[in-house]
């Protein structure tokens, strides 16, 4: 009976104790999403019947990213890129030059498309953030920040703080051989701020797949001074992708929610960045989501992701492996 009393007792010992605390993991983890160009507005701010200006009058916010919304949500950052100006104002075009010249303006409630599917940055280090002068870039920010989005602007870096990691972002503009040199310097306040450094530029030639080697070595020079991934948007087509030492160089994400054009180039992607501090060690994987620019006969302003079965879906992943001379 001792024993028996000597095991009850013990029994009621451990019952009494505290239940252990399961281990924290040795790492954390950050997911970023990106995309390409979001022309969330209409040529000189027109609104007549089907273009994107006239669909933000009269559908909800949500209607033009809800089919990639999923994406957004289930990361921790989103970012994307505003070629456009918001605002209420009437403003004038600034004048530029060449024949094909193009301005692009919506109301500041247009802002809304990103806050509402979750996209947590735009960059607005792109060509057209001056369609109208400095006024419109100023209500533009003004757009973006009333709607909780954060600007990425040119040569400004953005922190972002999520997990107990430090983002880095920096917007800035290549549009010739050694303009990466102008951020020298903003690279490297974001390697001495934050745990992860990304560069999201823009330039580069339009309407080609096939990636400049100007940019190339730009790109690799950027690596070479602390960044761990690149993006590149301009050429509204998608632009293969590379492994370079330890970091990923996105040559070209395409058109993404574009009001720019009734019919533009059918195919873009979602690229998504996992990155792993682990024991101060970083570690970056990536996956891509091949999408169309929009699902109707023209352009309905509505991205969505391909079906794997679809044969694009394929092309789209093989193209940007550098596998295919173009997606289509």
């Amino acid at each position: 009976m001792g024993f028996f009393r000597f095991l009850l007792a013990l029994l009621m010992f451990l019952r009494l104790l505290p239940a252990p605390v399961a281990a924290l993991p040795d790492y954390r983890e950050v997911t970023v999403s990106f995309v390409g160009d979001c022309m969330i507005a209409s040529s000189k701010g027109q609104a007549n019947r089907g273009s994107l200006n006239w669909y933000a009058l009269n559908y909800e916010p949500t209607y033009f990213l809800e089919k990639v919304a999923p994406y957004f949500e289930s990361d921790d950052i989103t970012v994307a890129n505003c070629e456009t100006v918001l605002t209420d104002e009437e403003l004038t075009e600034r004048p530029k030059p060449g024949t094909r010249a193009y301005w692009y303006r919506g109301p500041a409630a247009n802002a809304k498309i990103f806050s509402s599917s979750s996209v947590e940055v735009a960059g607005v280090a792109n060509n057209h953030t001056f369609d109208y002068d400095d006024a419109g870039r100023a209500d533009t920010l003004a757009a973006l920040e009333a709607q909780g989005v954060e600007a990425a602007q040119d040569n400004v870096p953005v922190y972002y703080k999520t997990k107990g990691v430090t983002v880095g972002i920096l917007a800035c503009q290549l549009w010739y051989a050694g303009a990466e040199r102008n951020y020298y310097a903003a690279l490297k306040e974001m390697t001495d701020r934050s745990d992860i450094q990304i560069v999201y530029a823009h330039g580069g030639g339009e309407n080609t797949y096939e990636v400049e080697d100007w940019r190339v070595t730009a790109f690799h020079d950027l690596v070479d001074r602390g960044a761990d991934l690149c993006l590149c948007s301009h050429a509204h087509r998608l632009q293969p992708m590379e492994r370079y030492k330890d970091a990923t160089i996105v040559y070209g994400l395409g058109n993404f929610c574009y009001g720019g054009r009734a019919n533009p180039i059918n195919r873009t992607v979602i690229y998504r960045a996992s990155f792993r501090l682990s024991d101060g060690a970083l570690s970056l994987s990536d996956e891509l989501i091949p999408c169309y620019v929009y699902t109707g006969p023209t352009n309905n302003w509505q991205p969505a992701p391909i079906d794997p079965s679809d044969e694009n879906y394929q092309k789209i992943l093989d193209f940007m492996a550098g596998k295919l001379e173009t997606p289509e």
